[in-house]
């Protein structure tokens, strides 16, 4: 009887284990069964717009970066090389968010190759903002992001469909002028990698007093269309 016992234990506790494994974690979960149909998802990270011209992206935020910065990944695709790096994960494929810029109407910049630094990123003005399910309002680049030279942010869509695909790194959203990244800061300019090691244009990091102090929690970034050039 006790050996039946023990193995029936055995076998409860397997399963219960695989099943939390497919699941993923009891926070994980609850906050995707709570996301409003309004909001993208993991399940569908991105939602297009064209009334109002705007696509909407579910990103979640990496925890580290509340207290570690980093000197110009903003967002990148959980799967790309960089994706350690950057202060919010985005589930969305770079190239599936390019092209939900395009239905928006937006014009791609196309304008910087690795080579060529010190110009600022081309294409369209991108407003953006930036909510979570229960904040129940919308929230600036400048009060989620602390930008330690203070120069701020002018969103672009630099395009740079044909880089990304071939570098495969994940940047959506970088916070200087960027080759690869299909969003990018033209408010900072490109720079190279020795450079921006010795002397970066600026810091950033998640602001700890505004974003949920939880990591993978669910944040959504809002991309309209703004005024061109």
């Amino acid at each position: 009887m006790c050996r039946r016992s023990s193995k029936g234990v055995f076998f409860l506790v397997c399963l219960v284990v695989l099943a939390s494994m497919c699941l993923g974690s009891p926070f994980a979960a609850t906050v995707e069964k709570n996301i409003p149909d309004t909001f993208p998802s993991r399940v569908k990270p991105l939602l297009i717009d064209k009334k109002d011209r705007r696509v909407l992206l579910y990103t979640e935020l990496n925890q580290r970066s509340l207290s570690e910065s980093n000197p110009h990944w903003g967002i990148v695709f959980k799967d790309g090389k960089l994706a350690v790096k950057s202060i919010f994960s985005a589930y969305s494929a770079p190239l599936d968010f390019h092209d939900a810029l395009v239905k928006i109407g937006a014009r791609p910049g196309n304008n910087l190759s690795v080579h060529r630094n010190g110009q600022s990123v081309g294409g369209d003005r991108l407003a953006v903002s930036v909510t979570w399910p229960g904040l129940n309002r919308q929230l600036t680049l400048r009060e989620v992001i602390f930008d330690s030279t203070g120069h701020g942010f002018d969103i672009r869509f630099g395009g740079n469909r044909g880089v990304s695909l071939e570098a495969q790194t994940g940047c959506i959203l970088c916070l200087e002028s960027c080759p690869i990244a299909i969003t990018s800061n033209a408010a900072y300019p490109a720079i190279g990698t020795f450079k921006r090691l010795v002397s970066p244009n600026s810091l950033f990091k998640g602001r700890p007093e505004t974003l949920p102090n939880v990591d993978h929690h669910p944040v959504i970034f809002i991309f309209r269309l703004a005024s061109p050039g």
